[in-house]
């Protein structure tokens, strides 16, 4: 009898605890390494250039990117986050605001510039409108 509280408890560790990370996403903190990611596997990209005192970048990855809904459409996608005075790329723009989020293709093309903070509703769109412009590469 002793083992049926415990058996109870493990069930809810496993239970909540996948809830939980259900909407945790994987970053590359590397972009070279996230193209490379991107071209062996034919996935698009999305790049988040975020700064270290942006609250908006924190409610973006929070609220947003880490809902469910979100986090399981952005599963097609290899995703990297850049700190804007850190990131010197000539495939990624120099972004004057943050947070700002490119969707672009493994060949290094921008097909959604997304600048500032989204709710999920709004971000969803901006995936919509980002693999309708994938189909139409295909």
């Amino acid at each position: 009898m002793k083992m049926k509280p415990l058996r109870i408890m493990l069930l809810s560790v496993i239970v909540f605890g996948g809830a939980l990370l259900a909407g945790e996403l994987h970053w590359e903190k590397d972009l070279q390494t996230a193209f490379d990611k991107a071209s062996a596997a034919n996935r698009p990209l999305m790049v988040m250039v975020e700064s270290k005192t942006c609250r908006w970048c924190i409610k973006m990855k929070q609220r947003t990117l880490e809902d469910d809904t979100i986090a399981e459409r952005l599963k097609g996608y290899v995703l990297v986050k850049i700190d804007r005075d850190e990131v010197k790329s000539k495939f990624v723009p120099y972004a004057k605001y943050v947070p700002t989020i490119y969707f672009m293709t493994p060949k290094k093309k921008i097909l959604e510039t997304v600048t500032g903070y989204f709710g999920v509703l709004d971000f969803n769109s901006w995936i919509d409108d980002t693999e309708k412009k994938l189909e139409n590469l295909k």
